[in-house]
Order: C-alpha cells, then sequence, then structure tokens
C-alpha cells in the first residue's frame, strides 16, 4: 500500500480533511458518541477486504482498486476520529451554562435527578398561554378552557386518532370536552394539526364529526371498540383526563435522561426547535420543559437520551426515524435542511 499512498498522496489528504471535517460537525464537544453500529458494519467490510488481499484471494487489478478503496477509507476515517476529538477537546475548553442536572447533583451530593427538571403540567392553568412558535402556526387557535367543566373531562380517546398522548397535548391546549372539538372551524383545525405536528389528520379521520356525533349522546363504532377495551392507546387506568397531562411529564420513560439540561434557554433566547423535522410547536414545548431549548443540545445526544426525550415529547420512537440529532447538528451550525428551509420560505409567505 505504500506505493499507492505516494501515488495518491494528496487525494489522500483531501480524505482526511473531508473526514476530519466530518468528525467535528457531527459533534457538540459533549457527545458521547465515537463508535456507531454504522462504523462497526464498515469495519468487518474493511477487515474482510483487507484478508482478501492479504491472502491473495485477488489479484491483479481487482487488488489494485480493492487496496486503495482500502486506503481511502481508512484515511477517511482517521480523519473523522481526529476531528471528533478535537471537537470534544474544544467543546471542554469552552464555559458552558449550568444545565439543570449539574445544579441538582451539586445540590444533593453528586446524586443525579431521578426525573426531569421542568415541573410537570399538572393542570393546564395556563392554556391560553402561547407556546413555542404558535405564532407561526396557520389558522386559528381554539377557545380553551383553564379546566374541565365540573372537574370531569369526556374521554377523548373515544375519538379514532386521539390515543393518551394526543389526550394530553389537547388538555395542555385547553380542550376537554366533545363539544369543544364539535364546535371547530376549518381554521381551528389547520391550526391544532400544525400544533400536533400531523397537518390533515385532523380531516382525514374526522375528529370534528366523530365528536358532533359523542357530543350530542351518540356513538360510532371505533367508540364502542374503545369502551370495550379493544384499541390499545385507548385505554386508560382508570383516571382519564387530567391525569394525562401530568403523565406526559412524569418519568419512567424509556432510554436514559440526558444530562446536558437547562433551568432557561442561554441568554433567555431558545433555538427554533420547529424547525427539525417531525419537531412541532406541541412536541418543541415538551422538550423545553425537559430542559432541551437549542439545537447543540439535541446534537449531543446519544440513542438512550434521544429515545427518553422522544418519549418524554409524547413521539417515541421518533427522533431516532426522522433523525432529529442531524438536522439539529446541521442547524446548530448555523446550516439548513431542506425542510427548514421550506419551512422558512413558507412563514415567509404567510407574513
Amino acid at each position: 500500500m505504500l506505493y499507492l499512498a505516494s501515488r495518491f498522496v494528496w487525494f489522500l489528504l483531501g480524505a482526511f480533511v473531508l473526514g476530519f471535517i466530518m468528525g467535528w460537525i457531527s459533534q457538540n464537544g459533549r457527545s458521547r458518541r465515537f463508535w456507531s453500529g454504522g462504523w462497526s458494519l464498515l469495519a468487518v467490510l474493511w477487515a474482510g477486504g483487507a484478508a482478501l488481499t492479504w491472502f491473495q484471494l485477488v489479484n491483479g487489478v481487482p487488488a489494485m482498486w480493492l487496496e486503495t478503496a482500502l486506503l481511502f477509507v481508512a484515511v477517511y476515517w482517521l480523519g473523522c476520529a481526529a476531528g471528533t476529538l478535537a471537537r470534544r477537546l474544544e467543546g471542554h475548553a469552552e464555559p458552558t451554562a449550568p444545565s439543570a442536572a449539574d445544579a441538582t447533583r451539586s445540590a444533593a451530593g453528586g446524586a443525579a435527578p431521578a426525573t426531569p427538571m421542568a415541573a410537570p403540567a399538572e393542570k393546564p392553568a395556563d392554556a391560553a398561554r402561547a407556546g413555542a412558535g404558535e405564532e407561526a402556526l396557520p389558522g386559528l387557535r381554539p377557545a380553551a378552557l383553564a379546566e374541565a367543566r365540573g372537574g370531569k373531562a369526556d374521554d377523548l380517546k373515544l375519538i379514532k386518532g386521539i390515543g393518551r398522548q394526543n389526550e394530553g397535548r389537547l388538555h395542555g391546549l385547553g380542550i376537554w370536552h366533545f363539544e369543544q372539538i364539535a364546535a371547530w372551524t376549518p381554521e381551528n383545525v389547520e391550526w391544532v394539526g400544525g400544533y400536533l405536528a400531523f397537518p390533515g389528520r385532523i380531516e382525514r379521520e374526522d375528529w370534528v364529526g366523530q365528536a358532533k356525533l359523542l357530543a350530542g349522546g351518540g356513538s360510532t363504532e371505533f367508540a364502542d371498540r374503545a369502551r370495550a377495551g379493544l384499541v390499545e392507546t385507548s385505554r386508560d387506568d382508570g383516571s382519564a383526563g387530567e391525569a394525562n397531562v401530568a403523565t406526559l411529564a412524569e418519568g419512567g420513560f424509556e432510554g436514559r435522561q440526558p444530562g446536558a439540561l437547562l433551568l432557561a434557554a442561554r441568554d433567555g433566547k431558545p433555538d427554533d426547535l420547529t424547525l427539525i423535522k417531525g419537531v412541532g410547536p406541541a412536541i418543541a414545548a415538551a422538550l423545553n420543559r425537559l430542559g432541551i431549548w437549542h439545537f447543540d443540545q439535541i446534537a449531543g445526544l446519544d440513542d438512550e437520551e434521544m429515545r427518553y426525550a422522544s418519549a418524554f415529547a409524547g413521539a417515541p420512537g421518533r427522533a431516532l426515524a426522522e433523525n432529529w440529532r442531524e438536522d439539529a447538528g446541521i442547524l446548530a451550525h448555523g446550516g439548513e435542511t431542506q425542510y427548514s428551509r421550506a419551512l422558512k420560505a413558507e412563514r415567509g409567505k404567510a407574513d
């Protein structure tokens, strides 16, 4: 390979620099991710290719091309490793704002917090308060109630499309009764669809039509199945209504609670997390309650922390499936994703 290295020295230098850049931008200085499943697979393939050339199972021109590819992959990986280490060292050198977890550990003599730092929204007494990014949503926010009438909410899970998580989010908006949903205008439907980050779904599932039947004392086939306990997402522990709001902010989620949480946004200026594909205003508000305010916080989460944050925000599994971490890493370094550009353009037209 020494002959190949001397022949392609400038190209190899370019591969190293490219790897260094990719390693740098994929880290935020606090990430614990260094080796991933993708790198493991690549290492196995590299070792297999090296074995083919070492034992001369491949010869001639194919062997030369294989050795060249192995050389470039090895140099690129070294660049990634160097960029990652350099970014970590740079991140440790920068002073950071004390996190919520750090504050709690200091107060408790080093013990890690068992529950998220942000106070749970046990009751939506501030349901009328504007949340993160709400002013940019199309449509009109529906009328809200600070609490259920008579202290008893309707079981909104009887509406097809509303499970435990969506019921809790609607309660957070001050929506407690079928008649409230039945009274939604098309503008209200558009706003709530944007807030819950699934525009068009409310219309497709006809929440308003279902709510009108249920509010009038009627029923639907889905409601009958839900009452019979045949719909898993509509089952509850008997405390239907207000308890679901508190459940959204309690512990017990899959994964591991992130360590780099903040009591408030740095300098009072949170990043617009809705620029991440799959993060609507409701999820962004939940992440803020958890203590996540900035792109670099999301970019620095490992897989277990991503699962926890995703479940806490009422979207279990979505963070990894929709690549929130990758989008956040790009946005944290001043870049744009296809989704963020399209969203900003759409907001610009609305303005």
